[in-house]
């Protein structure tokens, strides 16, 4: 797509905007279409300039993107600091009318301020005599903003003097890891007490992929999933701010509340762009997940616990193992033991 400063009224359309303006009102849809890899990438561009114009606050080149008078939607958003998240077609039609402007779309536009971030549903029609373009048709839906969560990173805050620290004592070698008894206090709780009891002493990592996770715990089917210090299963801690960054350590489960003594621990030091931004993560959050890698994909839905601070290198070994088609090592790497130390002793 070419770039450039498009004015509505007086350019790309010139004579023919107030006459196609009035054809858009009520169209007649003949088509639907599978939205290609160009359709997501023009419309990306668009509303990436878009967004820049937004922030820019200038009235004349907003203007240019508007058809009506939609630009009521996003005055809130004028001349702020804004970090467009994302643009994909939820819908791609084709209406009766001129070949050369017959195309027409549904797109999620989504968008953030430093405070909030806002989800747009927009009709947008591509449309033009000299040059295609798109242009936003009608708001269908907005919502207010969802502000961010006002709250500091425990992840990324520096280990503490004398903060307790995990050890697990691995066949290839020792992976440590900081427990947050404060964000997941039924979880942590939970671990001290069954590895207090040896649960896990002796036992594999027993299940593994490489770039996703290593996993351990009761994973035979047996029943002793359930197996925990509070007689069965337990509930979920999954909204306190805790994430799936590379390295953390987390709780398995069957579905909503179903944890027990399965856990496993990310290794993915890269992230899918796309799961990324259709979440609503703060910028920091956002900017870490890229920077380390992990998966955000499971945020919110399981317990975060933990967080590996050295040893990544032997959870990258038992991931690298050599499975069958079940996701189980041929040959499983044991854990020997867990014990507790404080930092700096």
């Amino acid at each position: 797509m070419k770039k450039g400063k498009v004015v509505l009224a007086a350019g790309v359309l010139g004579a023919a905007a107030v006459i196609i303006k009035k054809k858009l009102i009520d169209e007649t849809i003949t088509t639907h279409l599978i939205p290609r890899h160009w359709d997501e990438a023009e419309i990306k561009q668009r509303l990436q300039e878009f967004t820049e114009i937004l922030a820019s606050g200038s009235e004349e080149a907003f203007a240019s993107f508007i058809l009506g008078n939609e630009n009521k939607h996003f005055n809130s958003l004028k001349g702020k600091e804004l970090t467009f998240l994302e643009a994909h077609f939820v819908d791609l039609f084709k209406v009766r009318g001129n070949k050369y402007n017959n195309l027409r779309g549904l797109v999620s536009y989504r968008v953030a301020t430093p405070e909030k971030e806002y989800t747009y549903l927009i009709k947008v029609a591509r449309l033009g005599v000299e040059r295609l373009d798109w242009y936003i048709q009608q708001v269908v839906e907005q919502d207010h903003g969802i502000k961010y969560p006002n709250q500091y990173l425990l992840q990324l805050t520096p280990t503490r003097p004398n903060e307790e620290l995990c050890q697990i004592e691995t066949d290839a070698g020792l992976i440590t890891m900081r427990l947050f008894s404060q964000d997941a206090p039924k979880a942590v709780k939970n671990w001290r007490g069954l590895v207090k009891q040896g649960f896990y002493d002796g036992t594999p990592f027993s299940r593994v992929i490489k770039d996703f996770v290593i996993q351990g715990g009761a994973l035979d089917g047996s029943g002793d999933e359930a197996q925990s210090i509070y007689g069965s299963y337990f509930e979920d801690e999954v909204d306190e701010g805790l994430y799936h960054f590379d390295g953390a350590v987390c709780l398995g489960n069957h579905g909503p509340n179903t944890n027990g003594n399965q856990f496993y621990i990310v290794e993915r030091n890269h992230v899918n762009r796309d799961h990324l931004y259709r979440m609503n993560l703060p910028l920091k959050v956002r900017s870490h997940y890229e920077a380390v890698g992990g998966i955000p994909e499971l945020d919110g839905r399981y317990t975060v616990f933990g967080q590996v601070i050295d040893g990544m290198s032997v959870v990258r070994e038992i991931a690298s193992q050599e499975t069958d088609k079940e996701d189980a090592p041929l040959n499983p790497i044991m854990i020997r033991k867990i014990t507790f130390k404080k930092f700096g002793h």
